[in-house]
This record gives structure tokens, sequence and C-alpha cells, in this order.
């Protein structure tokens, strides 16, 4: 029996503990048995392999927790996430059957653990949807509650050693507290190593301590116990890196960065105990101490990123005003956990809006600032909505609550950061597989030139190839990509542009053909009724009513004109995408939509006469005999819709309009901002169509709407993004969404993208120039370690401080 088949042998096959000698419990794996330590580790172990999962045992890292029998008071805990309440508190409905929720994992110690949570949670009946952030360690799950409870998850996930929990966006924050602390104490230990061992070294380069051997000697031991810390503890997440890639077969750059800290000290330790011409405790302790630094400002930029999701929920309320008499103003202090949908809250001026609500009583201005980027408070009047995340500026307000926790606003755009910095962009996974085959190349290099000094001089094979295995360290390469994003989408999501694919900046970087709905989009959505051409017997009151009741539910702008008329909503009612609506009053069946939906055939000519177009939208109303009214509808257009417009054209980008209205008042919003491209009264297929057109033509087409009818073109072109007003189901569906007025924030946009990539391709560039220049001179013997530490070291500086500049969250648009 080979020496690993030994220690396997001793070990337990599913978590590698050691198995205590008087433990005799077996698995038969692949015909062989093996042992495991605990009856635990036997019932998972027979989990994954029963379930086709054998793959995790492959590339699994290190020890594993054992797994422990759930007790009964772990179940009763367990199942107080299944009540109705508490389930409603921690995670948001998709749909009537689905559910989303955000869970913490513990136990996650490698890409295998990932790897095993997802492909054995995904196999049980109910899930729809799951997958784990091997960053932060957070888990994003949609499920049917009726097919599994969460608790029966749970426990799954308790089964094969990890602990889940719902996430809490407090104890998020004290573990990027813990991280940061932890590495700052790692960059302070090789900063001092340094600091020491470069005054320790001084005398030697300068050949002070050539006649006292002693000294050299002294000196050369208190370095080697300074660098001791330095490779122990600062340098440990390299070597630990290293040995998961090296173990994954994956290469990176931590496999070249943990060979030379290794190499270069052993081998100083080797010359200090037994002699020679020169040690490397400085190279060592300033190549870790750059390289932590580096990661250090990197790490900045991506916990800034998670605080600003995080930030905002921290500020919220333990406790809220709530209203029990409305008639007797009898208000209580009540915790958040007790606050039900349809309640009522009272918010001082300075309070922190906590939910999603509508405005029952009272007038102020609220601050969105933290939600979209606008800096100046917008008034609330009664019947208007508040969003979480915004502040109360002048007056006291009472709110209906519409929506809690991980129903709100916020949680939504917390949900789609998270997507999109989960996804990886095409030129980020590019430049990890140069990475990769870079750190081949410098190890491949290394040896070789290691080979030839040694052929013409050992005495300095040894000091070239550390140099050269450390100047050419393809960190900047590393760095170069995912820092700049990290960033730029921090940047975007301060200034309300909410990124939740990762190809987003990608895509607007390179857009040709920007593609505008118009109602809600180009302009404000907040249409009103300013004509009413009665055909019938009702009053112009009567017609309004019955509008606002068969719009009762509506998401679209045009409802929200009509709805302020109705006193209750129609029967049956049912919506056709990008026609209209229909329903039943009274018994008596109507329409409201365009002119083809609601002129059915059974109308009489002479009827469809009395329609001209004109400048305003017309919205038509009919029953099954006659039409009964035209609604002349006007709008205004939206905040930078002409600056944008103009912005774009000034950039070589084409722009298009596509709109279901037919009305005349297409030209009138078309010409308003010099758009000659239009294209009305289309279906949502004929939108799809027509995007599909251009892209075949090979444009690369960003389509920006609001309406359920915009989704199909949304979901056809390059790029979708949502306004703020547009429905749920477009934001969910939308690659970014816009939450303020303004369009200008596209341009912000599109140009922080193109200086994106512009930063990007200076990183890269600037990485592999660098390398190829340092590269022969390291070669030549012309670089010593030392120089070659502070060279590599500054590259990834310069990388990660040229990421930086995307920083700037303010709207630029005369850039």
């Amino acid at each position: 029996m080979s020496a690993k088949r030994m220690n396997d042998a001793l070990r337990c096959f599913h978590c590698h503990n050691p198995v205590p000698p008087d433990i005799d419990i077996k698995i038969e794996v692949n015909g062989e048995t093996r042992p495991v330590c605990c009856h635990g580790c036997q019932a998972v172990a027979r989990l994954v392999l029963d379930g086709g999962l054998e793959q995790f045992y492959q590339f699994r890292d290190g020890e594993l927790e054992q797994p422990d029998d759930i007790s009964g008071e772990e179940e009763e805990k367990l199942a107080v996430f299944d009540r109705p309440e508490v389930l409603q508190r921690l995670s948001s409905r998709i749909d009537q059957d689905k559910q989303r929720i955000q869970l913490s994992i513990e136990g996650i110690t490698c890409a295998a653990c990932v790897w095993l949570l997802e492909q054995y949670v995904r196999k049980l009946s109910g899930i729809d949807e799951f997958w784990v952030n091997l960053t932060t360690h957070r888990a994003e799950l949609v499920w049917n509650p009726e097919q599994v409870p969460l608790s029966r998850i749970l426990k799954a996930i308790k089964s094969i050693g990890f602990t889940a929990y719902p996430f809490s966006a407090s104890q998020e924050e004290k573990q990027l507290q813990d991280q940061q602390k932890k590495m700052l104490i790692r960059l302070g230990i090789a900063g001092i190593g340094m600091m020491q061992n470069m005054m320790l070294a001084v005398p030697s380069y300068f050949g002070l301590l050539d006649d006292t051997r002693e000294m050299i000697d002294l000196f050369r031991y208190i370095s080697l116990l300074v660098a001791l810390p330095v490779v122990l503890y600062s340098a440990q997440p390299f070597f630990t890196a290293a040995y998961r890639d090296l173990r994954v077969r994956h290469l990176t750059m931590d496999v070249p960065v943990a060979i030379a800290i290794a190499i270069a000290y052993l081998s100083s330790v080797w010359i200090t105990l037994f002699g020679g011409p020169e040690v490397y405790y400085d190279s060592v302790c300033m190549f870790t101490f750059f390289l932590l630094l580096g990661r250090y400002l990197e790490s900045l930029a991506r916990i800034n990123a998670a605080r600003t999701n995080t930030a905002l929920q921290n500020k919220a309320p333990v406790f809220i005003h709530r209203v029990v008499n409305e008639q007797e103003n009898t208000i209580e202090m009540v915790p958040m956990e007790d606050l039900q949908v349809n309640d009522l809250i009272q918010l001082k001026p300075g309070d922190f809006i906590p939910v999603d609500g509508t405005i029952v009583k009272g007038s102020t201005k609220v601050n969105n600032a933290a939600l979209t980027g606008e800096f100046l408070p917008q008034p609330g009047q009664v019947g208007e909505k508040v969003l979480s995340g915004s502040v109360n500026i002048e007056n006291t307000i009472t709110v209906r609550v519409d929506a809690l926790d991980q129903d709100s606003h916020l949680s939504t755009i917390n949900r789609l950061v998270d997507r999109a910095l989960q996804d990886r962009p095409r030129l980020s996974t590019l430049a990890d597989r140069i990475a990769s085959y870079f750190v081949a190349g410098v190890l491949i290099t290394a040896c070789t030139v290691g080979l030839i000094w040694w052929q013409i001089d050992p005495d300095h094979a040894f000091a070239i190839t550390l140099a050269v295995l450390v100047v050419t360290c393809p960190c900047a390469l590393s760095l170069a990509t995912p820092t700049a994003l990290t960033v730029a989408t921090t940047a975007l999501r301060q200034s309300g542009f909410i990124l939740s694919r990762g190809h987003v900046l990608e895509t607007l970087a390179k857009a040709t053909r920007v593609v505008f709905d118009k109602t809600g989009t180009l302009t404000q959505g907040e249409l009103s009724v300013v004509r009413v051409d009665n055909h019938s017997d009702f009053s112009e009151e009567q017609l309004l009513a019955l509008a606002g009741a068969l719009e009762w539910d509506s998401p679209h702008p045009i409802a929200r004109a009509f709805r302020r008329y109705a006193k209750a909503p129609a029967d049956n009612i049912a919506h056709i995408s990008g026609q209209g609506v229909s329903g039943e009053i009274s018994g008596q069946q109507y329409r409201l939509g365009n002119a083809q939906f609601s002129l059915h055939s059974s109308l009489h000519q002479e009827d469809q006469a009395d329609t001209p177009a004109d400048q305003y939208q017309l919205v038509y109303l009919s029953d099954q005999q006659s039409l009964l009214a035209v609604f002349h509808l006007s709008d205004s257009l939206r905040n930078g819709a002409l600056t944008a417009t103009d912005r774009f054209r000034e950039q070589g980008i084409k722009l298009s309009i596509l709109t279901g209205d037919s009305s005349s008042h297409v030209e009138t919003i078309a010409s308003s901002v010099g758009i000659t491209d239009v294209f009305k009264g289309l279906t949502p297929e004929q939108k799809l169509e027509k995007a599909r057109e251009w892209q075949q033509a090979g444009d690369t087409v960003v389509m920006v709407g609001d309406g359920i009818n915009d989704v199909p073109a949304m979901a056809g072109s390059h790029l979708s993004i949502a306004m703020q007003n547009a429905s749920d189901l477009t934001q969910i569906k939308a690659d970014a969404v816009i939450l303020n007025p303004d369009l200008n924030t596209l341009v912000f946009a599109q140009q922080k993208a193109r200086k994106t990539f512009r930063i990007i391709r200076q990183n890269i560039g600037w990485a592999l120039i660098y390398n190829l220049v340092a590269l022969p001179l390291a070669a030549s013997g012309f670089i010593a370690p030392w120089a070659a530490a502070i060279g590599m070291s500054a590259s990834s500086l310069i990388v990660v401080l040229n990421a930086l500049r995307l920083s700037d969250s303010r709207l630029k648009t005369s850039q």
C-alpha cells in the first residue's frame, strides 16, 4: 500500500478529518471500502454518491465540517422560517407560486463546496434557482414553498455539512469589517518586516560589513526572524490560494507569487545556515508588502460596492410609529418586525423611510439621493408613492405600507446589483484565461532562464531566476479587469443606474443604436386627459369613471391618467399587450385602447370617421355596439431627453423610436428630440422583429422601455434598459434599470462604460508592455530581486489606481 493510500485510510473519505481509532464505519466507493469518521459523514457521502455528485471529491480542498445530527430544538427553530408572517418578511414573492430569498452559508472553504451546494440543492423538488457566491458566501434561492418548505431546504443543506440561514445586512457588514481588519494586520506586519529588513540589508549593499563576518551572520539571523511572520502570516493567502489552484489544475497569479516567496525565503534560510553570497529577506518582505497593498486597494473597491448595497438597509429603524386609530390620531411605537402590509405609519421630518408605501395624509419633500443620485428633494403629495431607502425632509406624513423587506424597491435594487456582480463579462473571462496561460509561460521561462544561467554563471543563476519569476508575475494583468468593473458598477449604482447583468458595461460601450419607447421613456409618462370627445349619452364624468374602472390595476402610464376617476374596478379585466384593456361593468362589456383594438368590426364606418388624429395621444372607449368616447391625452418630454439624444448623435449613435402609439403625437415627440427613424402603431411582436432586423444589419442595439409591451423587444435586443416607472416584469427582465427620471443618466452610463473599457484596455496594455520590457532585463541579469519586487508591485498599483479613476458618480453629460 502506498504512503498516500495509507494516509487516506486514516482519514474520513468525506470530510478528510482523522478517523478516531475506536470508530469502524465504512462506505463502498466504486467497489472499494473506504473509512468514514461518523454516521453523519457516511449519510452525506451516500447522498453525494447516490446523487451522481462524486465529482465533488475530486475538487475538494482541505477538511470539511462534520455534519451534525439535527436536534429537536434545531428543528423547532428551523420550522419558524415556514410561518407565513416570517416568510413574508424574509423573502419576496415572484409570482403566485415562487418566492426568492438570500441565504448566508457557513462552512464554505473552496470552489468545490460551492459546486456541491449548487448541484445538491438544485436536485431537490420545488427548487427553481439556486446559486452561491464563493466570495460573499451568500446564496440566492428561488423555490416553491408549497412543494418544499424553507426549513426542509435548510435541513438538506445542514445534512451535507453546511449551515444556512436568511441573510442579514448587519451580519454582512460585520464580516466585511473583520475581513478588512485582518487584511490591514497582514499589510502592517509585512510593512514592518519590509522596513526592518531593508534597514538590516543596507550595510551589506554598501559593503560596510565585508570585514566583519560575524556581523553579517548576526544581521542575517535577525532578518530571518523578522521575515518569518511575514512569510507565515502575511503571505498565507498566497500559499493557500496557490495550493487550491494547483489542486484543481488552474493556474493563477498566486502560483508564481507563492513559489517566488517560498524559494526566496527557503534559499535565504539555507544560505544563513550554511553560508553563501547573499540573502533575499528584504525582497521577500517587499514583494509581500506591495502585493498586499495592491490587493488591499482592490478590496476597498469591492468592500465599497458591498457597503453601498447594505448601507441603506442598516439605516432602517428598529422601531416605527404605527397609527392605531386614524380618526383619533392614536400612535404606538412597534418593532419593524411587527409591521404588516396596509398598516399606517407616521414619518416625521428627517425619518428614514424603511418601506414602500403611499402617502395618505400630509405633504412633504422626499430625498431620493441614495436611490437615484438626485440630490434635489422631490415633492410628495397624498396618493403618491414613497420608496424604501429615501428620507422624509419637510413635514410629518402618514404612509400606508405597500411592501416590506424582500418585496421592497430597495431589496430589488440590491438583488439586481448582486446578480450583476455575480455575472462575469466576456472580457473579464478572457483576461483570466490570458493570465492563466501567462502564468504557465512565466514558470517555463523562469526554469529556462535558470538552466541557461546555471551553465553560464552558477553563482548568479538563482538570483536571476528569482528576479525573472518576480518581475513577470501577472498580478497587474489579473487585476486589470475586475477592479475597473467593480469601481464602475459602484459609481453607476450611486448615480441611479443599476446593472443587473454582467455584460451591461461591455455592450453599452460598443452600442451603435439606441431604441426608445415613447410613452414613459422619452416622455414623463404622466399623461392627463385634456379633452373628451363624447359619442354617447353618458356624461363626461361617467365616461372617465368607466375608463378608470377598466384601468384599475394596470401599471401602464396611460392607466394613471384614468385611475384617478375610478370609483370601483371592472369585472373580468383582461389586458391585451400593446393594444388595450377590456372588462365588464354592470354586465356590459367595454373596451379601452387604440383604434384598432377598440373600433372593432361591429362599429359603423361613420363612428370611425368621427375620430380624427391630432397632436394628442388618442384613447378610444367603446362598448359592444358603438364608440362611446375619444380621450385626448397630453404628455411632456422627460427631463434630459433632448440633451441625451443630442449627446448620442454627437457620438455617432443611431436613434430610433418603437412605439405602440399610432397617433400623430408620436411625430410631435420625435421631432422635438430630433429623431427621424420612427415606427409607430407596432405590436410587441413587430417591435421584436424590428429590433432583430437592426441586429442582423450589424447594429449593437440598446432598447430602452417601460411597459410590458416592450419586454419582447427588450429581450431580443443586445441590451435592455428599464425606466424607473417601468412595470415590475419589465424591470426584472431588463439588463439594467434607471432609477431617476433624468435620461442624462443613460448618457452618463454610456460614457462611464466607454471610459471603463478604455481603462481596462490601458491596464491590460500596460501590464503586457511592462512584462515584455521587464522580462529581457531580468533574464539578462540587470534587475536584482528587490528591484523586481518593486517593479512588479508598482505595475499592480498603477493598474489599481488607474481603475479607481472610475469612482466618480456625478452626472457629467458634457464630457
